[in-house]
This record gives structure tokens, sequence and C-alpha cells, in this order.
């Protein structure tokens, strides 16, 4: 019944989009409704952040010994405790804990998916299956969320109950239903896998290919992670909090933002890559980002002001792909160095988006999309500093 088959690995990763997002509509609910403070919500999302960003090189190490799909079948039972120990958090402290945990195991998950198509594609394949991978996990993860809406209009138990089985049937169908390819496998040692696994060897890396436009690269990346985390996670709790909506809502807006994200994806930034050089693109492309966000600021009224947030998703997932197209145009000498820096601008950019959402709300709960704006400001700036030292400009 095991089989190498990357159609199979889009079905289960499908299974796991959809689970895995049922608590994401219903966390701003959880958190008021345990009378906790507002910072948490940030401080909840960076303790999964920072496990993730920290072990990911660690599950790829460990991935290359093991084989893919039977570590995502043990990361998929981990999740699933992790979001037992989250859902069952009566605590601060506690919530923190479950994050962390889940932190750990989602690192390996996403590690692991990416490389099982890496490795079980046919050749010239793996570059359109990984695209692939990402459009059925925006549409499907989109679905879940709206699906976990509605669930916890119910009950906030049923839904972490249900998140948590379906996470551990997607684990033991992983090692039911999928086969690693038949390569070799080094086996190491635990002291190889740690002393291999420094989250921060890609900016110790980075030296041999650093240069002022890959330094004003990695703030673009780092400052537009910042503000798009900083934005969505008081967003999601924005609304709960000031406008009383409930985790159904919240799911449908994400649903509704799923199928613009889809749409301009597929039209926008299709165009801007074929057609336009994309780093002079990029800059109207922020530019527009910075202006909603500060409209977002002044809009108070709910209706304009939940349609000006929708239409502002579909503008923010144009700038991603462009991002990420930029990164073999800077530097053809080591992508995997390259690709590296990438991934530690973005997750520091999580971590410290979160954090300063969550905290920065106890202050004033818009202060969080003023310095969204701010951060695409600072992005625009390093943008066009990096087009002028590439004679763009």
């Amino acid at each position: 019944m095991r089989k190498q088959s990357v159609q199979r690995a889009f079905f289960l990763w499908a299974m796991y989009s959809l689970v895995a997002n049922f608590a994401h509509p219903i966390t701003p609910t959880f958190i008021q409704d345990l009378g906790l403070r507002d910072y948490m919500f940030g401080v909840a999302f960076a303790c999964m952040a920072i496990t993730n960003f920290a072990f990911s090189p660690f599950w790829g190490k460990i991935s290359k010994s093991i084989g893919a799909s039977r570590l995502m079948g043990i990361c998929f039972l981990g999740y699933a405790f992790a979001q037992a120990v989250f859902g069952s958090a009566t605590t601060e402290l506690q919530i923190a804990i479950g994050r962390l945990i889940g932190g750990f195991f989602i690192g390996g998950i996403t590690v692991n998916q990416i490389l099982y198509i890496m490795e079980n594609s046919a050749p010239g394949k793996a570059g359109q299956n990984l695209a692939t991978n990402v459009t059925v996990n925006v549409v499907v993860a989109a679905f879940g969320y709206m699906m976990g809406g509605f669930l916890g209009n119910i009950s906030i138990p049923m839904t972490f109950m249900v998140q948590v089985a379906g996470l551990t049937v997607n684990g033991i169908l992983y090692w039911v239903l999928l086969k690693d390819a038949d390569i070799e496998r080094n086996k190491l040692t635990v002291k190889e896998v740690v002393a291999n696994s420094n989250p921060f060897q890609a900016v110790v890396d980075a030296k041999v290919i650093m240069t002022y436009a890959i330094a004003m690269f990695l703030v673009v990346c780092l400052s537009t992670q910042f503000a798009t985390t900083c934005y969505e996670q008081c967003f999601n709790y924005f609304i709960k909090d000031q406008y009383g909506f409930p985790p159904s809502y919240n799911g449908l807006l994400k649903a509704a933002v799923g199928v613009i994200t889809m749409i301009a994806n597929s039209t926008i930034c299709v165009y801007l890559m074929k057609k336009t050089n994309i780093f002079k693109s990029l800059i109207p492309v922020l530019s527009i980002c910075f202006a909603m966000m500060m409209s977002i600021v002044v809009l108070d009224k709910v209706v304009p002001f939940i349609i000006m947030n929708v239409v502002f998703f579909g503008f923010n997932a144009v700038y991603q792909p462009l991002i990420q197209a930029m990164i073999s145009k800077l530097s053809d000498k080591d992508d995997g160095i390259m690709v590296g820096l990438f991934n530690s601008m973005r997750s520091l950019g999580m971590v410290g988006g979160s954090l300063f959402a969550g905290f920065i709300y106890e202050v004033g709960p818009k202060l969080s999309f003023v310095f969204s704006a701010m951060a695409f400001l600072i992005a625009i700036v390093a943008t066009f500093a990096m087009n002028r030292k590439m004679k763009y400009m």
C-alpha cells in the first residue's frame, strides 16, 4: 500500500492544511475567554515561530538519515500533542509551552514536505510540483480557517479535539500511504546532527556572497515580513476585540482572502514577473501596500475597514513571490546560502512582528497597523537603494 507518490503527498498535505488551520480563527476568542492579557495573541505566535526557525535545520539533517515520510508521521503526532497542550491550557505559561512544542514539529512538517517533493518528483518537475504544493496550501488553508471558525461557534474545546484527531490520522496516513525515495541514507550521529543544525549558520555563511545590494534585499525581507506578521496577528485579534466578530466571521474573511490571494497571484503577479523588471516593479507594489495600510489606520467604520483590509491582502500577496524570484538573480554563486539568508530574515520578521503586535496592542489597538505601515516604508527605501546600486534606477 505504501508508494512513492507526489500526488499522494499533495492529498495528505491538503488534509494537513485544512486541519492545521482550525485553531487560528478561534485563538482570539480562546485567549479572551481565559481572561488573559491582549499581548498573548502575539506571544503565542512568536513562540511557535521561534522553535520553527531554530529547529528547521535539525529536521533537514535528520531527514537525510531517516527519510521524509517517516519523519512527517512523527511530526504530525507531535503536533497533535502540542495542540492538545495548547487547547487545554488555562495560563499564559501553558499556552507558551504548547506553542513552543508546536513550532518544533511544524518545522519538521514543512521542511520534510519540501524534501519529499524534491526527492520524489520526476526530473525537471520539482519546481512545478513545489508551486502546486504552495497553491494547494493557500486554497485549502483558507477553507480550513473557515471551517475552524464555524466549529468554534459551536465549541472551542471541540474544535481543538477535532484538530488533534485530524492531525493524528494524518500522521498515521503518512506512514501507511507514502514510501520514501530509494536513495542512500547517511546515518548521522547525534553529535553530527547538532553540529550541522545551527539556525544562524546561514548568516555566518553569508560573508562569502554579501554585497550592498544583497544587504538591502535582506532589509526588504525582514521589514516586509515584520509588517505582514505584525498586521495579520493584530487584525485577527482586532476584529474580535473591537467589533465583536464571532470565530465564523474570522473564518469567512480568511476564505475570501484565500480566493483573492489566488486571483492576485495568478494575474497581477504573473504579469509583473513575465513582463516587467521585478526589482523596479516591487517599489510600486510596496508603495500601494504602504498607502492602503495608512488608510486602514484612519478607517473606523466596520464595513469600509473590512473591505480595505480584504483588498490589502490581495496586494500583500503579490510582493511575496516577487521577493522570492529575486533570490537567484541576486546571487548565482550559491543559491543555497541565499535561500538560507532569506529564510532566516523571514523567521526573524515573524518573531519580531508577532511579539511587537501583541505588546503594542496593549498601548493602542491600531498601533500595529501604524508600525506595519512604517515597516513597508522602510522596505520601499531599501528597495530603491538596492535598485540604485544595481543601476535599475
